[in-house]
């Protein structure tokens, strides 16, 4: 799994939840983009060992939403943005819950921080045999 998917997986649940009329910029938000607008922007990540092979990576997002009508309307976005993104379906099917979800109104600007928690497994390399010779030798 890698964090675009994660990134995707957001992009597909603004769309399914807000419609087509909301551009979506993920790298950066371009000089004289079109309001409304979401920016999506991978903010951190933290892999913490966990007993055995496990990993658990905590990521964190910043879904930007630069409204039309000014404050107001972005204060009145933050929800709405939140609860859009509680649960997530990345590509492959697997579903991820937002968690600690916190908005801030920067400048007029919807800043709606969430979590999304998963596991790793990590794979140890397993070393096969090359080849196997067997001799014998038979009585009579």
């Amino acid at each position: 799994m890698q964090i675009s998917d994660v990134i995707d997986a957001i992009a597909i649940k603004l769309h399914q939840s807000f419609g087509e009329t909301y551009e979506k910029y993920i790298d950066e938000v371009p000089q004289g983009f079109n309001t409304p607008a979401f920016f999506i922007q991978f903010l951190s990540l933290e892999h913490i060992k966990q007993i055995g092979n496990r990993w658990r990576v905590t990521t964190l997002f910043n879904v930007q939403y630069f409204p039309v009508g000014g404050a107001s309307e972005a204060s009145n976005f933050t929800l709405k943005v939140q609860k859009a993104l509680k649960e997530i379906t990345l590509l492959n099917g697997s579903i991820m819950l937002g968690m600690g979800a916190k908005s801030e109104i920067v400048d007029g600007v919807a800043h709606n921080f969430i979590h999304f928690n998963f596991y790793l497994l990590e794979q140890e390399e397993k070393v096969f045999m090359g080849s196997l010779e067997q001799r014998f030798k038979s009585k009579g």
